[in-house]
């Protein structure tokens, strides 16, 4: 008796190797995440413009465009937050809670170790909030928040392309508005290119919001918490007031958050430290006096009683 051979249904070819240590190169120059942002957002830019020159873009097309601005905005955080937490003690202390698997931990350099905090995702508006508050900045200033809601947006957006092809799904729907979009459902996205290029721009005005306010946030933190006598946190350094004296310690979180690649670029240095210290002046001299007041209200709270003659 033979055995009849059934032919397969789709025919299959030979499976490729698929060598990984190929498949990367050197990074490159080292930017400054909001510099790096940039030119991320301008590579797809390119690519964009590339394809789409006498022609609207196709979905698959418009769906990886979206795909790269988000992963830029991501890289912008990971690449920001890591960093961050080599240059500024209050950071590394509050990210001293983070959970590392021991794997990792055994891995990873020293240098580099600080990187591995964030493998996590900041493509939606939860998960950002939460990478956020673990540096300590909760509540979120007004002009994030309002940021925050067209991030948001776009991330639900994203999360069609990334894992429904383009297509719209309930839940997403539904976090989009659901009266506005029940009958898209199972639609296909299909942006414009002027659509595209407002998503960009949403989000290059999102992701200098959060960089600058960032960047306020944490270098005043510094100033708050250098003269906080309840802070138990132990400086070995302390702001000067006087330029060349600060100088090392201001480059390394304006070398950090300035835009010096992309036009327009941040103030020069000098003139980012002059504003950072003229703000600060009063809040330095009003807990100064508050503290020297502490200090001179009697510890026993009563009047002090002459001796008789």
């Amino acid at each position: 008796m033979t055995t009849h051979a059934v032919p397969p249904l789709v025919e299959v070819q030979p499976l490729p190797s698929i060598d990984t240590t190929r498949l990367f190169r050197p990074a490159g120059d080292v930017w400054s995440p909001i510099d790096k942002f940039i030119a991320n957002t301008n590579a797809i830019n390119v690519i964009l413009t590339g394809a789409t020159a006498d022609r609207d873009p196709t979905p698959e097309l418009s769906s990886v465009v979206v795909l790269g601005y988000l992963s830029a905005v991501e890289t912008y955080f990971r690449t920001l937050l890591s960093r961050l937490a080599h240059i500024d003690d209050l950071t590394m202390e509050a990210l001293g809670q983070k959970q590392l698997l021991f794997s990792v931990a055994m891995k990873r350099p020293r240098e580099t170790l600080a990187e591995a905090l964030y493998e996590d995702s900041f493509a939606s508006l939860k998960e950002l909030k939460a990478r956020l508050g673990e540096i300590g900045m909760k509540p979120l200033p007004g002009e994030i928040d309002t940021a925050l809601e067209t991030y948001e947006r776009i991330c639900h957006v994203r999360h069609c392309c990334v894992h429904r092809f383009g297509y719209l799904g309930n839940k997403n729907a539904n976090d989009l508005g659901i009266s506005k979009h029940h009958h898209l459902i199972g639609g296909l996205f299909s942006a414009s290119t002027d659509d595209l290029a407002d998503i960009a721009d949403a989000l290059q005005v999102f992701v200098k919001t959060c960089n600058n306010h960032i960047f306020r946030f944490i270098i005043d933190r510094t100033v708050t918490f250098q003269n906080d006598p309840n802070h138990e946190f132990e400086w070995d350094w302390k702001w000067s007031w006087k330029y060349k004296t600060d100088k090392k310690h201001f480059k390394s979180y304006y070398d950090l958050f300035a835009l010096v690649e992309g036009r327009p670029a941040s103030l020069p240095m000098k003139d980012a430290y002059k504003h950072f210290k003229d703000s600060n002046a009063k809040k330095v001299a009003d807990m100064t006096a508050r503290l020297n007041a502490a200090i001179a209200v009697p510890t026993s709270g009563r009047t002090p009683q002459s001796n008789p003659d």
